[in-house]
């Protein structure tokens, strides 16, 4: 016997408007709906279709044949079109929607993603249309009914499902064509995976879930490990993408292994940035104040009190938001409600019980499908029924149990399997295996897994639990690839793991595949590597390779190979933090040396919270040994890092303590020769706009430029010149200043480094601006912009659309400028960067001044230089002095001092979120 997987046809059938027309006239719609029903029905059992269920004033029909669910569908609007209806109500309308895909069957009742996207190509459809999806065109396409044709929609998003589908329009003489636009969705913002695997079972949950999120802030899925609470989750989470204005966000908690960066990882996933004078947590609550959104945090089970902590400061800041949480214990927590997963439903214990009712258990379903995807020929029959039956309970309907036994089927039979289990998992067995802890099972699962393997399967397989969220064929093979291992054993080993389900192989797009394990594998095989003596062995070869991938990186971070290295990078960031953790007791050296390469990756690495975490603990272990003929720390890794530091503090509003490293930095750099860190050093005391450093201060400038000549550094001789210029043309040194330019786009054509275009474009752009050539200013803007985006730099981003917004009010083009505002200023409030925030009500403030809004630009300038007041940032920008100063003389010129200073005062009371609401309460 098969799987009870068959190819089907589904139709949906909605009445449209049905609602009003109920209230409207409850008692004629009693015998319209009675006809509307007998119709539909009468025209679905007719091409040997049968009805699955009722749905309101719908139908869910499912059919052997696209074809007959075509002519079902057809037949269904023909008698509703020819049917007279009264003048009361007019015309009852159908919707229709049909798909064509495998499902499965439990208890007269159809699953899985086929049905749900039969459903959603109904939701498209308008009165009177019948819409197909792309699978179900091609099938009916070569036998379409008499004068019925197909038109080509194109590829619509379909609600709750990540995949766009292509949908068709079935077209007869007697069916309407004049309807509206399809009821298009557009993709909701997301980062949850794609799942490659049939999700199983699990109808009553998912619609608890829904349920009880409807109803409260902070719902905890809770169940042993293996129940599948994160798969769960994800299937919840994707039919609920259209319900969240500002997407659907997972968070994976099992790689961290340090509480307090929760909300880092978190920031991580929502791109929110470390803030000056904020924690991390407090940039997350500005972030997420006004967004509908849905936060999922998978497998909080060794950080419970932390994400609790997080949790609750979360939701008491931000009313719309709305957290899922996985884990084995509740967060205990005010307002949090609980929903206890339990296992797979099981086969009934009686020999009486059909086939059919064997394989509507979740646990067999599941069982049946994972064994069919290594063995396509296995299926269900009378012989191995009570075998697989006795599987499925001994290992409690356990997900994870039961994936692992299936795999198995490559080379095992179901007997076989049934008698290891017997031998390993001696623990499931009798009436207490409910009560076992889920540490327990898992080690059961995966003792018994890792029997299976040869010896050299083994080794490999516990070498590379040092690895952290994956790895790449070369990693693995530098460092598990020691005797009695070779390179080549670990390619055909970690095939053999990969096909045996042990590892997980991953395609990216344009990348090479990276391979990963289980958390419960990693750290079962972690356990084994301690025990044979080899941890220590493989953790400093681990640490070794890669501090050498951060020394190869280093390079190209300056070059036009860039972006594809940042995107290496940040898939090995828990590599990376795993060595900086293992080496920062015993080898803070290497830490150093990994800050000294990657000094330039941001917003993933320098912005946060977590590279001070660990430069400064690597720098005060090395500080003192620095120079010493026993050190291992270099001199070189030890400025750049400083450096870094420096960068970290700038970023978080140390303004003073990132000066002095800076400086530090470039005493120790002429000491010890290292010239470009000189360069450098020079260029973040005044390029930077940390620093907030004037346009007079040259000669840093000066001598950058000519050390960064000398020795052919030209990255850095790139932002000299840029610098310099824009020094020079401050100073009214237009000529000069026009020739370091010229040198400088040479310089860029032949580097084509993202964040050196981004940084230098924009100077130009300024440059541009200040000659009045706005032209000119906004296509360096443009670019500088599409360089932006390509580094994901939400900061830059923000300053480029800043500087557009100020182009388009000096050409007087209010509205376009003012849309560009629109974007900055939320923009800069949720990274907390206040005097961005107070300019922008400024600009908010020029523009209403030139609509004739006095009082309107009074009250936001009153707001803003509160603001500035309160953060101690003035601005030192020449044109921004400007701009303020000649606001102030028009408002004096139209108010009068008196009324424009007390109007000002009514803006001061204001906090920045209030003034920040009225600037954006105005036209656009």
């Amino acid at each position: 016997m098969s799987t009870n997987l068959r190819t089907v046809t589904f139709l949906f059938t909605d009445l449209e408007n049905s609602t009003p027309l109920w209230e409207s006239y409850p008692d004629l719609m009693q015998e319209l709906s009675h006809r509307h029903d007998a119709l539909i029905r009468e025209a679905i059992e007719f091409h040997q279709g049968r009805v699955v269920k009722t749905t309101g004033d719908g139908f869910h029909a499912v059919f052997s044949a696209a074809s007959e669910g075509l002519a079902a569908a057809l037949t269904g609007q023909l008698a509703m079109v020819e049917e007279p209806w009264p003048k009361e109500t007019g015309p009852l309308r159908v919707r229709m929607g049909l798909h064509t895909g495998e499902s499965r069957q439990r208890d007269g009742d159809y699953y899985g993603s086929s049905v749900n996207r039969a459903a959603r190509v109904m939701d498209l459809a308008n009165g009177g249309q019948i819409l197909i999806s792309g699978t179900t065109a091609g099938l009916v396409r070569s036998s379409l009914p008499p004068q019925v044709s197909l038109s080509d929609l194109g590829e619509h998003h379909l609600r709750g499902l990540a995949i766009a589908d292509r949908i068709f329009q079935v077209h007869h003489p007697a069916l309407p064509d004049d309807v509206p636009p399809l009821k298009a969705f557009s993709a909701a913002k997301h980062n949850l995976p794609l799942q490659l695997t049939t999700f199983v079972g699990r109808e009553r949950e998912i619609a608890e879930v829904d349920r009880l999120l409807k109803q409260t802030q902070l719902l905890t899925l809770l169940g042993p490990g293996g129940t599948g609470k994160t798969r769960l989750m994800m299937e919840v989470a994707r039919d609920m993408l259209e319900d969240f204005d500002d997407g659907v966000w997972l968070v994976e908690l099992a790689p961290l292994t340090d509480p307090d960066l929760i909300a880092e990882q978190v920031a991580s996933v929502l791109t929110v940035q470390a803030q000056p004078g904020r924690t991390m947590t407090e940039a997350l609550v500005e972030y997420l104040r006004r967004k509908e959104l849905l936060l999922l945090l998978d497998n909080v089970e060794h950080l419970v009190r932390e994400a609790a902590e997080l949790a609750e400061y979360l939701l008491s800041n931000c009313p719309k938001l709305k957290i899922l949480v996985t884990g084995r214990e509740a967060l205990f927590i005010g307002g949090e409600t609980t929903l206890q997963i339990p296992s797979l439903s099981l086969p009934a214990g009686n020999g009486t019980v059909t086939l059919e009712e064997i394989s509507a258990s979740e646990g067999v379903e599941l069982f049946l499908i994972r064994a069919q995807e290594v063995h396509p020929g296995f299926e269900l029959s009378r012989s191995n029924a009570d075998t697989i039956v006795e599987i499925v309970r001994r290992l409690d309907g356990i997900p994870f149990a039961l994936e692992l036994a299936a795999s198995r089927t490559r080379m095992l039979t179901v007997e076989q399997i049934a008698e290891r289990l017997s031998d390993r998992f001696r623990l499931l067995t009798g009436g207490r295996r409910t009560a076992l802890p889920r540490q327990q099972t898992l080690q059961a699962m995966i003792d018994w897994s890792w029997n299976l393997l040869d010896e050299k399967e083994r080794l490999l397989l516990q070498r590379l639990s040092v690895f952290s969220r994956g790895w790449s064929l070369e990693a693995a093979q530098r460092v598990a690839g020691d005797p009695p291992l070779d390179e080549y054993d670990v390619f055909d080993l970690l095939e053999q793991l990969v096909n045996k389900s042990l590892v997980t192989v991953k395609y990216p797009p344009g990348g090479s595949a990276r391979y990963g394990m289980l958390e419960s594998i990693r750290q079962y095989s972690r356990d084994r590597l301690f025990e044979a003596g080899e941890g220590e062995i493989l953790r400093n070869r681990h640490a070794d390779y890669f501090v050498t991938f951060a020394e190869e990186a280093g390079p190209h971070l300056r070059q036009s190979t860039m972006l594809p290295w940042v995107e290496r990078i940040t898939l090995e960031l828990d590599n990376l933090r795993v060595v900086l953790a293992w080496t920062l007791e015993d080898r803070p050296e290497l830490a150093l040396r990994i800050g000294a390469h990657l000094l330039y990756i941001e917003p993933h690495w320098l912005t946060s919270k977590e590279a001070q975490s660990w430069l400064e603990p690597a720098i005060e272990k090395t500080r003192e040994m620095l120079g010493k003929p026993e050190s291992k720390a270099r001199p070189a890794d030890f400025i750049w890092a400083l450096q870094g530091l420096a960068m970290s503090n700038a970023w978080q509003g140390r303004f003073a303590a990132a000066l002095q490293l800076v400086e530090e930095s470039i005493r120790l750099a002429r000491q010890y020769g290292e010239l470009r860190a000189v360069a450098n050093g020079l260029l973040l005391k005044n390029v930077s706009d940390f620093f907030f450093v004037s346009a007079e201060r040259t000669e840093d400038f000066k001598e950058a430029i000519a050390i960064s000549r000398e020795n052919g550094f030209r990255r850095e001789l790139a932002f000299a010149l840029g610098g310099y210029a824009f020094s020079l043309k401050a100073h009214g040194k237009s000529d000069q200043a026009r020739l370091y330019f010229e040198e400088v786009f040479e310089l860029l054509r032949e580097i084509d480094n993202p964040r050196l275009n981004a940084s230098t474009y924009r100077l130009h752009g300024l440059l541009a601006e200040l000659e009045g050539d706005f032209e000119a200013a906004k296509d360096y803007t443009l670019i500088a912009l599409e360089n932006s985006e390509a580094l994901n730099d939400h900061r830059s981003l923000a300053a480029n659309r800043s500087d557009m917004g100020h182009i388009l009010r000096q050409e007087g083009k209010f509205d376009e400028a003012e849309a560009y505002y629109r974007r900055t200023i939320v923009a800069w409030q949720e990274q907390g960067h206040g005097p961005a925030v107070a300019h922008q009500l400024e600009c908010f403030a020029y523009i209403a001044i030139a609509r004739g809004a006095h009082e309107h630009a009074a009250m936001l300038l009153g707001a803003a230089t509160k603001a500035r007041e309160q953060m101690d940032a003035l601005s030192t920008d020449p044109r921004e002095i400007e701009d303020l100063a000649r606001a102030m003389t028009q408002l004096a010129k139209t108010m009068g001092e008196e009324k424009r200073d007390k109007v000002m005062a009514e803006g001061r009371l204001m906090d920045l979120d209030e003034a920040v609401q009225l600037a954006l309460s105005a036209r656009s």
